[in-house]
């Protein structure tokens, strides 16, 4: 089928988007489509839905529509949202994708996950899924894919204060291949005590360290040297567990190793 056969529908609101998709068989939601190369047979776009575009700000987390633009989240500024997010949306394409490309869009693309999916799986983001009858919550550390007759309706991110927020793009600028993927690490400490720790990585393979991360909570800083190359060997055999029986390039291993004791290194 040529992309001018291929049809293309609106919603205005939210109950809009779900008769359609009960009435039109076969009929997938899209947003601004940056990461597709053609269009679906059929599809029902988003990005006329008032209620998905919009950021709300609280005390302890700030939530947004899944269809709010990576220029509109990088407009806020790095002193109202994760430092590890401002970084990683700046870090994507260029102004004129940023002005289209949505974090719901960021976060729903696969199978290969993009470049916000790690610092977001490292802040502990919560997703907000709604069908025609129900609304449900799922961490995005158990997130695969929406649900059949769900759509995603809101994302929550926590507002944290972290002593060290490291984020590190990997592969080629402005494009994704097989080498792109995505590090995230987020530290705390009160009184050279370590009390939050986040070790994320995204890309051809997905994963949180969170065994590792338990392991350190309550740990005295500084780590010495024994204690940095120790925990930088168990993430790496996370990586090697996850990454077994999957095809991904090997540098993406070197690099991760790299970046791990780099970042075990600020604790010493």
């Amino acid at each position: 089928m040529n992309e001018t056969e291929r049809k293309v529908f609106f919603a205005r609101n939210i109950q809009e988007l779900f008769y359609q998709k009960k009435t039109i068989s076969a009929l997938q939601v899209i947003g601004a489509c940056t990461h597709l190369e053609h269009l679906p047979e059929k599809s029902i776009s988003t990005t006329l839905i008032p209620e998905l575009r919009q950021i709300h700000k609280h005390e302890r987390f700030i939530e947004f529509g899944p269809g709010v633009t990576l220029a509109e989240i990088m407009a806020l500024g790095e002193r109202h949202i994760p430092s590890i997010l401002y970084q990683a949306v700046c870090g994507i394409a260029n102004p004129f994708v940023r002005n289209i490309a949505t974090i719901g869009g960021n976060i729903c693309a696969g199978p290969q996950r993009l470049s916000l999916f790690a610092p977001l799986l490292a802040l502990d983001t919560l997703l907000e899924l709604r069908s025609p009858s129900e609304t449900s919550y799922i961490s995005l550390q158990n997130f695969k894919s929406i649900p059949k007759d769900f759509v995603l309706t809101n994302i929550r991110i926590p507002l944290n204060d972290w002593d060290v927020s490291i984020y590190n793009r990997l592969g080629p600028s402005n494009k994704i291949t097989e080498n792109s993927a995505g590090f995230a690490f987020l530290a705390d400490s009160e009184k050279n005590i370590i009390t939050n720790i986040r070790i994320a990585f995204s890309g051809p393979i997905t994963f949180r360290c969170i065994a590792i991360e338990n392991k350190l909570l309550g740990l005295r800083l500084p780590l010495n040297e024994k204690m940095t190359a120790q925990y930088s060997e168990e993430a790496v055999a996370v990586f090697d567990e996850t990454a077994e029986k999957k095809s991904y390039p090997p540098i993406l291993r070197q690099q991760f190793q790299n970046l791990i004791r780099y970042a075990f290194d600020q604790l010493t």
